[in-house]
């Protein structure tokens, strides 16, 4: 079974879960997003500084970068390369939006908020973004690497993506399902494109 079925599975699964109110799923979501609010109402600090990384690695910042290096690689006569980047972030954008209207989640709710968002909550447009984002760009960085950078880029790529969903929950802004499920989609996303390009 491939990388990708597997992936694909994944994300399938906790779509569902999302979508039928699966009760073990919720159950979970509760627990986490409440132990941390109650950790972020007592540390403002804390919040401040999830603030300022989750405005940093914002979707609309991560799609320009994306953006701007597809054009660099077209200018450079790299079509294959810039076209998959461009398309890449097209699909990823589309599919984020298709299914915070299609599913329609409302998101965590609090007398108390330390943070506000708009729109649906599932999936997490934050953790779907920069999943995807850092896997594109370390990808087309790849071949240009040393074996140390490419060991440090993959750590980064990595790291970014789970603090930034880490900065979603602690904010109260999302379920834990939706850091989830933006991840594994944007995963979902970036190795079929990857598939198709070969």
């Amino acid at each position: 079974m491939t990388l990708l079925v597997l992936l694909a599975m994944a994300a399938v699964v906790v779509t569902l879960a999302v979508v039928t109110s699966f009760g073990p799923a919720l159950a979970v979501d509760h627990v986490v997003a409440d132990g941390l609010h109650a950790f972020a109402l007592g540390h403002p600090w804390f919040v401040t500084v999830l603030q300022v990384w989750t405005d940093v690695f914002q979707p609309l910042t991560l799609r320009v970068i994306l953006i701007a290096v597809a054009a660099w690689l077209l200018r450079r006569r790299q079509a294959r390369a810039g076209s998959w980047v461009l398309v890449t972030t097209v699909l990823a954008g589309l599919v984020e939006t298709g299914m915070k209207v299609l599913i329609g989640r409302d998101r965590p709710h609090w007398t108390d908020p330390v943070s506000h968002a708009v729109g649906a909550s599932f999936p997490s447009g934050h953790a779907l973004t920069s999943a995807m984002a850092c896997a594109v760009l370390l990808i087309v960085a790849w071949p240009a690497l040393s074996e140390r950078a490419r060991r440090v880029g993959t750590v980064v790529a990595v790291a970014v993506p789970v603090i930034t969903g880490f900065t979603r929950l602690a904010l109260g802004v999302h379920y834990l399902t939706d850091v989830l499920g933006g991840w594994l989609i944007a995963a979902v996303i970036v190795a079929a494109m990857a598939r198709v390009s070969r």
